[in-house]
Order: C-alpha cells, then sequence, then structure tokens
C-alpha cells in the first residue's frame, strides 16, 4: 500500500510521461497527410497545374494511346504502331511539360527570391562602403548648392531653383530607401506591380479556376488544350469534352495509363461510345501521322514559351541588376548635369523592365487564347494543326514587335526627360547604359565607345612629308607662271 507523499511521486512521473508523448506526438490538427506522389510522375518536370478528373485534367503521366491487342494481326500492328504512337505522344506531352515548368519558373518569383538578397547586399555595401563613406550625399548638396547660385548670378533664377529642389527630393528618396524599405525592396515592389499587372491580364485568356495563381491558370489551360484535347482526338478519334463520353473518358484517365489494357474501352463500351472504343482498338497508321503531327505543335509551342520564359528571366535578371546599381543611381543624382542624366537612365532602365514584363503578359494571353480557341475549332486534325503552326509563326513575330515596344517607352521616357530639361538632361551624352543593348537595356561597349570619343585627343605633330608633296606637287603641275599681258 503507498502512503500519500509515494502518490505524489507517482502522480508527478505519470504527468511527466503524459506531457512528454503530448509534445512529441506530431498535432493532428496542425499536419495533414500530404498525398504521395504517383509512380511515374518523377520523370516528368514538376509542374503544379490545378488537376480536375471532372474536366480531364489529370497528371500528366496518366495520358497513354492504347490498341486492342487481339490476335495475331492485332499483335503485330498494336506491338508496331501502337507503341510508336504511343511514343510519340509522350514525347509530345513531355514537351509541353517542358513548357509549363518553365513559364512557371518565368512568370513566379523564383528569380527574385533566389538572387533579391545579393543584389541587396551588393548594393548595401555600395552605400554603406563606398559611396556613403565618401560623403557624396553632401558633395552632392554643396555643388548643387554652388550650381544654384551660379544659375542665380546668369539670371536663370528658375533653373538654378529647379536644380537644387530636384536635388532635395533625391536627397531625400535617397533616405527614405536607406531607412526604409531598403534598395531591394524598392526595386522587387515594382516588378512584383508589374508582374500583378502581367497575372491579370492573362487571367482573362486562361479558363480554369480564376481564384487559383496565374502558373495555375496557364498551366491547366495549356493541358487542357495541349494534352487533353490531343489525347482524345488521336485515342478515341475526337475531342470528348462537352459529349456523354466525356464521363466514361474521365473514369479511364482517373486510373491510366494502361497501355494495351482493355479497361478504357470496356468503359466506352458500356457508355455506349461503340464508335470510340473501336477506333481505339485499331492501331492505324493515320492515327501515327497525327501523333506526328501533335508532336510538330508541341516542339513550336515549347520554343515559343522558351523564348518568353527566357525573355522574362532576362527581364528579372535586369530588375536585379538595377538593384545593385540603385546607389550609384541615386548618389549621381545629387550632382546636376551628367550625374542627373545616369539616373535618368536608371530610370528608363527600370520602366523598360516592367513595361516588358507587362507586355509579355499580354503576350501570354494572347497566347493561351489563340491555342486552345484554335484546338477547339471545328474541323479535322490537320486542319486544326496546321492553323496552329501559322498562328505560331504570327505570334514569334508579334513577340518581337511587343518587346521593341517596350524599348520604345522606355526611349521615349527618356527623351521627355531630357527634352524638358528636368535637373540637367543636357549632362553627357554619351551616358546612355541602356541604349544598344538589346534585350538587357544595358550598351557596355556602345557606351565605352562614346565615352573614348568624348576624350580630348593629344594634338599631333606637324609632319615633315608636307615640304616633299608640295615639290612633288610643283614638278608634276610646273610652278604657277601668270600669263603675259599682250
Amino acid at each position: 500500500m503507498l502512503d500519500g507523499r509515494a502518490w505524489i511521486v507517482v502522480w508527478v512521473l505519470a504527468l511527466l510521461v503524459v506531457a512528454g508523448v503530448t509534445l512529441t506526438a506530431p498535432a493532428a490538427y496542425a499536419q495533414t497527410a500530404q498525398p504521395s506522389p504517383e509512380l511515374g510522375e518523377e520523370l516528368y518536370p514538376p509542374t503544379e497545374y490545378p488537376t480536375d478528373a471532372g474536366r480531364g485534367i489529370v497528371p500528366i503521366g496518366r495520358y497513354d494511346i492504347g490498341c486492342a491487342n487481339d490476335g495475331i494481326v492485332g499483335d503485330v500492328g498494336c506491338v508496331t504502331l501502337g507503341t510508336a504512337t504511343n511514343l510519340v505522344f509522350s514525347i509530345g506531352k513531355l514537351l509541353v511539360a517542358v513548357a509549363i515548368w518553365l513559364l512557371e519558373a518565368a512568370t513566379g518569383f523564383v528569380v527574385e527570391a533566389a538572387l533579391t538578397d545579393a543584389a541587396t547586399a551588393v548594393a548595401d555595401l555600395l552605400d554603406t562602403r563606398v559611396l556613403g563613406a565618401m560623403r557624396l550625399s553632401h558633395l552632392g548638396l554643396v555643388v548643387s548648392a554652388l550650381y544654384m547660385g551660379w544659375q542665380f548670378l546668369r539670371g536663370r533664377v528658375g533653373a538654378g531653383a529647379g536644380e537644387f529642389a530636384l536635388t532635395l527630393v533625391v536627397f531625400a528618396v535617397l533616405v527614405h530607401i536607406t531607412t526604409g524599405p531598403g534598395f531591394g525592396a524598392a526595386v522587387t515592389g515594382a516588378m512584383r506591380t508589374a508582374g500583378g499587372i502581367s497575372t491579370e491580364i492573362v487571367s482573362l485568356a486562361a479558363d480554369t479556376d480564376r481564384s487559383g495563381d496565374v502558373t495555375d491558370r496557364v498551366g491547366g489551360a495549356l493541358i487542357a488544350g495541349f494534352v487533353r484535347d490531343p489525347y482524345d482526338t488521336i485515342n478515341w478519334g475526337r475531342p470528348l469534352d462537352g459529349t456523354p463520353c466525356a464521363a466514361a473518358r474521365n473514369r479511364a484517365l482517373a486510373s491510366g495509363p494502361h497501355g494495351f489494357n482493355d479497361e478504357p474501352r470496356l468503359l466506352m463500351a458500356q457508355a455506349g461510345c461503340d464508335a470510340q472504343a473501336e477506333f481505339n482498338a485499331e492501331a492505324t497508321v493515320s492515327r501515327l501521322v497525327g501523333a506526328l503531327l501533335y508532336l510538330t505543335v508541341a516542339a513550336a509551342a515549347l520554343a515559343l514559351f522558351l523564348i518568353t520564359a527566357f525573355t522574362l528571366v532576362v527581364a528579372k535578371g535586369m530588375a536585379l541588376f538595377l538593384v545593385a546599381l540603385l546607389p550609384i543611381a541615386l548618389y549621381a543624382g545629387l550632382f546636376p548635369g551628367a550625374g542627373r542624366s545616369l539616373l535618368w537612365h536608371w530610370v528608363a532602365a527600370l520602366i523598360r523592365v516592367v513595361a516588358l514584363v507587362i507586355v509579355m503578359g499580354v503576350f501570354l494571353a494572347l497566347l493561351v487564347t489563340g491555342l486552345t480557341g484554335l484546338l477547339a475549332v471545328a474541323g479535322g486534325l490537320w486542319t486544326r494543326f496546321l492553323l496552329v503552326i501559322f498562328f505560331m509563326a504570327v505570334m514569334w513575330v508579334g513577340r518581337r514587335q511587343l518587346v521593341d515596344m517596350s524599348g520604345r517607352i522606355a526611349d521615349s521616357t527618356l527623351r521627355r526627360l531630357e527634352g524638358a530639361r528636368i535637373g540637367g538632361g543636357h549632362g553627357a551624352a554619351w551616358i546612355r547604359p541602356y541604349q544598344a543593348g538589346g534585350l538587357t537595356g544595358l550598351g557596355i561597349t556602345h557606351t565605352v565607345r562614346e565615352a573614348m570619343a568624348d576624350l580630348p585627343a593629344r594634338p599631333r605633330r606637324p609632319t615633315r612629308a608636307a615640304p616633299l608633296q608640295t615639290a612633288v606637287a610643283i614638278s608634276t603641275w610646273g610652278p604657277h607662271r601668270p600669263k603675259a599681258s599682250t
């Protein structure tokens, strides 16, 4: 029999055991069981588009092309033509998955999240260790005040006051950024705003969940137009979305892939879709040709989406480069003349990057709308795919025009700033880092050449070949003799 103290010890030990088990056990309400990845999904790029089994949008590994493996003729035809058709279709859907993955990486904030900290660290290093330590802000205020006094002596009171007022504005912006959000947040905030505008534009084109992310909407639209509908056409003879056979197709996809199994055809036959089941049973050359056409369209789409993703990645990389250059632009903007011109060129480069992100959103909206619309038009497989290829060629040219449009917007803004001579727009003409630089907006070679051209040239000594040249001229033409008057 335990006495009172022994019971107290037992209760304390029991409470300690219960507390230890409670603290070490995972909370059921805090953690939810994550669905395990499907077998074979790791063979494809990690796309995260939302699936919808009711619309035939499933993980990309479940789409496959089947046929009936019955009899000797069926064995030969299904093993040869059927396997080749499924192989070509699998390559095509792999290219579509790569395109979706690239767009998810480009339209999301993967680049900013990975490199913003590094660019911000470079900007902070320039501010604290180099430019700030040199007291350039104080020097800029003094130089601007002296310049204002010089303009007053010349009778240009408005110009001098405007220069000094703009210096104070730039100084206030510099103080606000260094003591507030920081150099990285100042630029990435503008990029996120541009990305939000681009998201809203693309959401108008993607016929998926309007509450989801832009990458989910684009991915879902591309899966529907580039995988589900071609799968229906090659596997069942026609697109099934919106038909009575769509439910049987969805049940087959939910348990796929099937290979040469008869289950998909049995589901179609049970739903009264005997024509689709008979089409799927026979492996024909026409289905193989259709798969080859699909592969051609998928390759063209991958090329176009790859260029678009590269454009967005370069634009965001340029934005991070502008983060590192922001301290230089702000400190240079404190000085009138050439320093202010450098600040305006930095602003023009940022406008170009923001405009590029927005116009690429417009391009994606047009691309997704056009592709999904053309793949759903009535007509044969050849007609739809030829229209898609022609549309791809047109969009290839249109993309170049949209990229040039972003450059023209930046050029127009810079000309307005310099034309209005706001804060010394008449500064050194060779400070043009955004010109002749193609997509990135930096023309380093062009800038160096123009800067070298502005350097004063060393006076040359007169050569001693002049007397020899004169003697040769005299011996050739003879000395000039005046005509004798008659």
